[in-house]
Formats: C-alpha cells, sequence, structure tokens
C-alpha cells in the first residue's frame, strides 16, 4: 500500500501554520503533527499596502523551522500557499522571491475563488453531513483575514457566491484607531458589516429559505475547539447560537481576541439577516483544504460531492442574472461539445480546457443585457469583474478572452493585454475557434441544429447537421467562420444538411 507523507504549509494572514499528514488510497488521510507560529502579515498589507523587510525575515525562519520538522517526518511531498495577505501585498513578487531564495520553498499565491474553492473540497470529503446539508438552502460563510466569502448552496448545486471584504482582521485594522472614541466598540464592528450584508440578502436571499449556516476560516477552529472542550460529547460540526461577544474570546484567551470578536460578530449577524437559529463550525482549516486537493490528485480520494457541476450551475446563475436565452446557450453547449469531443487529435486538450469551453459558451451573450452592439466587449468586462467559485484569475481572463473575440480573428499574441504563457494562447484560440463555429449554427437562436456528426477526411472536416428545419441561414455565414477554424486547425470546416427527420 502506497504511502504519501504531505507537508501542507499555509502562510497566512495571522499565522504559519504547517500540518503534515500520512496520505493513502486505503486509509485516507491522516494528520501527523501541527505546528503553528503567530504572525501579522495581515496587518501589514491591509494597513500599509505592503510587508516590511523583517518581517520577510522573519517568515523566512520560521518556513526553515519548518523544513527542519519535515525532514524528521521524512516528508515526501509538500506545499506552500499564501492567500490574501500576500496577494495583495504591494511587494508579493519580492516576498516570493526572497522565500524561495532563503529557504528554497515555492510559495503558491492563490487566487481567492481557488482558495475557497479548497474549502469547499475539504468540507465534502470531510464533514459527512456535507450532502445532506446542501440538499436544502445552506450558507456556507468562510471567513478569513481580508475578506467573507458567502456562498449559497440549494437542491445539492451551488447557487451564488460572493466576496466582501469583511475578513476579521481588515475589519479591526479598519477600525482600531476608533476602538479609543468608541462609546461600544462591537457596536461599531456591527454597523460597518451590516450596509454590505444588507446588500446581499437583497441580491441573493430573497427567493432562497436558509435553513443551515456552516462557517469556516481562519478564526473558526479555534472557537470550534473551545467549544469541543467546553461541551463533551461533540464529534464532526458544533453548532452554537447567538455566539456570545465577550465571553467567548475571553475563554480562549491566548492572544487572538482581536480577530476572534470580528468573527464571531460577524456569525451572529449573519444569523439575523437568514433568521437562521445558529451556525454550525467547521474544524477544517487551510492545510486540510490543501491536504484534500493533494489527495484527490495523489490517491483519486475524491469528494462524493460533484463540484465541476457547482462550477457549471454558477456560470448558469451569472448567465441567468443577465437573462440570456438559456435555450440558445444549451443548444450552442451541445454543439459545441460536439466538436470538441470528435476532434481532440487536432486540438490536443484536456478536461479542464473542456470545462473552460463549457463556460465560455454559458456567458458568452451576457453582455447583451447592457448593450448589444458591444456585447462581446460586455460579456468581457462582466466575467472579469464577477467571480467563479472554483476557477483561477487566470483561467477566468482566458474565458473572458475566449467571448471578447467569439466573432472574429483571435487577435496576436503580442497585441493581448493579458498576460498569458504561449501555450495558455493558443488554447484560448482553439476554444475560440470551437465556440465561434458552435456559435454561427445556432445564428437565429431557434435551435434548428440540434445534433451534428462531425468526420474528417481529405483535409475538410465535415460538419453534418441532421435537421428538417431551413438553415440557409447557417449555410449563408457558415463560411465566414469557416475561415476561423481553418487559421486556427489548418482544416477546412464544411456545413452539410441531412433530412434524416430522425433529429431535432
Amino acid at each position: 500500500m502506497a504511502i504519501s507523507t504531505y507537508a501542507a504549509i499555509d502562510v497566512g494572514s495571522s499565522e504559519l501554520s504547517m500540518k503534515i499528514y500520512e496520505v493513502s488510497k486505503q486509509n485516507g488521510i491522516r494528520e501527523l503533527t501541527h505546528v503553528r507560529h503567530k504572525l501579522s502579515l495581515g496587518a501589514e498589507t491591509y494597513t500599509k499596502g505592503f510587508i516590511s523587510y523583517q518581517t520577510i525575515e522573519e517568515i523566512c525562519h520560521i518556513l526553515n523551522d519548518f523544513k527542519r520538522i519535515m525532514e524528521e517526518f521524512h516528508t515526501t511531498s509538500w506545499q506552500a500557499c499564501g492567500t490574501s495577505a500576500l496577494r495583495e501585498a504591494g511587494n508579493s513578487l519580492v516576498i516570493v522571491d526572497q522565500i524561495k531564495i532563503q529557504t528554497g520553498f515555492q510559495i503558491r499565491i492563490l487566487s481567492n475563488s481557488e482558495a475557497r474553492f479548497l474549502y469547499y473540497k475539504a468540507l465534502a470529503l470531510k464533514e459527512t453531513s456535507f450532502e445532506t446539508l446542501i440538499e436544502q438552502g445552506t450558507l456556507i460563510v468562510d471567513i478569513g483575514a481580508g475578506s467573507v466569502q458567502l456562498s449559497i448552496f440549494d437542491k445539492g448545486k451551488l447557487c451564488a457566491t460572493q466576496n466582501l471584504l469583511l475578513g476579521a482582521s481588515r475589519i479591526r485594522e479598519l477600525l482600531q484607531a476608533m476602538q479609543e472614541e468608541a462609546y461600544d466598540f462591537n457596536a461599531l464592528i456591527d454597523e460597518y458589516i451590516e450596509k454590505d450584508l444588507l446588500i446581499f440578502q437583497k441580491l441573493y436571499l430573497h427567493s432562497i429559505e436558509i435553513h443551515h449556516i456552516i462557517a469556516v476560516g481562519e478564526m473558526i477552529p479555534d472557537i470550534y475547539y473551545y467549544m469541543k472542550n467546553a461541551k463533551p460529547g461533540f464529534h464532526g460540526m458544533l453548532t452554537i447560537k447567538m455566539m456570545s461577544k465577550s465571553k467567548l474570546p475571553k475563554a480562549l484567551g491566548y492572544g487572538k481576541t482581536e480577530l476572534i470578536l470580528p468573527t464571531i460578530i460577524l456569525c451572529r449577524k449573519i444569523t439575523q439577516l437568514t433568521n437562521c437559529d445558529g451556525v454550525s463550525l467547521s474544524s477544517i482549516d487551510f492545510c486540510d483544504s490543501m491536504v484534500a486537493e493533494y489527495a484527490e490528485k495523489k490517491v483519486r480520494l475524491k469528494p462524493s460531492h460533484d463540484y465541476t457541476e457547482d462550477i457549471l450551475s454558477a456560470s448558469r446563475n451569472i448567465a441567468a442574472k443577465y437573462q440570456v436565452d438559456m435555450l440558445h446557450v444549451e443548444n450552442v453547449q451541445t454543439l459545441a461539445l460536439q466538436i470538441f469531443d470528435r476532434i481532440k487529435k487536432l486540438h490536443g486538450l484536456g478536461k479542464r480546457e473542456r470545462l473552460l469551453l463549457q463556460i465560455g459558451v454559458i456567458l458568452h451573450s451576457c453582455g447583451a443585457y447592457i448593450n448589444e452592439i458591444q456585447s462581446r466587449e460586455c460579456s468581457y468586462r462582466i466575467i472579469m469583474s464577477t467571480e467563479i467559485i472554483g476557477l483561477s484569475h487566470k483561467e477566468r481572463t482566458m474565458v473572458a478572452n475566449m467571448v471578447r473575440y467569439n466573432k472574429s480573428y483571435f487577435p496576436t499574441y503580442e497585441s493581448l493585454d493579458d498576460e498569458f504563457t504561449r501555450e495558455e494562447y493558443i488554447t484560448i484560440v482553439k476554444l475560440n475557434a470551437i465556440l465561434t463555429t458552435a456559435n454561427v449554427l445556432d445564428k437565429s437562436n431557434r435551435q434548428k441544429i440540434q445534433h451534428v456528426g462531425v468526420t474528417l477526411k481529405d483535409g475538410i472536416l465535415t460538419i453534418t447537421a441532421d435537421t428538417m428545419a431551413d438553415i440557409t441561414l447557417e449555410k449563408g455565414l457558415f463560411h465566414r467562420k469557416a475561415d476561423v477554424f481553418e487559421a486556427v486547425f489548418g482544416i477546412r470546416p464544411r456545413l452539410k444538411q441531412k433530412k434524416s427527420g430522425k433529429r431535432g
């Protein structure tokens, strides 16, 4: 039985922590040790905008200590990740470079959507009640140091997600200067967070009743373990109702009160807005999220929940928000995937790229809600401004550019403003060509062509539409898009009609 020893290192906003695990297909994930060192990176980033060189040296010193512990446990694999405190620091590139030089660790800085997605994967893998809970309206409250992510699940799928700059450390640093003047500092925090939460309530909670709230995040495990020790017999997630604003922080009493207090007030306020009785606390921390991703890739230890479908579901909800013609979208998606799957030898792309194609199809016409004439540019702006949980910032940018140029030749690599590798650029170009070809097959938005046959012979790609409908419009416009396809794949597509009457 193959057993891997894996170290997950979280360069967090309030501390650096490392967990070492044993990971195997048979036994799953077993934690071996947990070490942590308090270091307030978030306090520097959120107030000054950068991290000082003295702090960088301290980070490197701690990481070298972690390295010695890894050697004691004969660690075979590791990963070090940073989130908002590093991501938002103006000197993040310098920090990453110095860490690599002084420790040998290559820090992976995650986008917000990537980090939140890892938490959800860990929840599905570790919390046995997760699948049952999300069948009814469930709000996952992911409270980080820099922001809070509010994600709504219903009927087993992700419905909506929103990031708010209401993280525990950010709130504390912004309001700390007012603490001396405030008559009631807790009430000041409550007032500060209320507006953004009310906006979220109006936008997303009017049509879904919230039955459960699950809290995860940087401070939640500390509250969880205090509650667990205070009330023996608890297992799994703990539920607390109307958390105290003073008693719990004093009980924890080891220097984290300043971050735990905003966390508690956030949870308390969310319960009031949702009329939900209590908050279920998860003991999962970011290291647990990292090992969940590692276990999925290394030993195929996958959660039962299908998060790929969540990404697509969230994309469809974005499209619906902008009143996209969903019948057109579903038809173009079917046609695009049929073409993608049948020319694999030509494009050489994989499952992840197939998913990006689907998202591009779903969102390709959302900009028409703002401006029909400039719909592609507006679609690009909407996608770039809308977080899609599960996609990295780079992947979202790839989708946005795929959509932006879906009616014309794709610009040259040198002329693109966004930073892509040459490999990423070629991927976008290929997906764009497939999207453009599939989209013209439903130019009238009447779903006249619902199924196609694709054959490749003598340098000609024949797309056979089996339909009894009049597709004169589609045939007339297809040759223009054939030029785009030929420029990318080096073969000429040809649209042919077959009137068997057996399909759409």
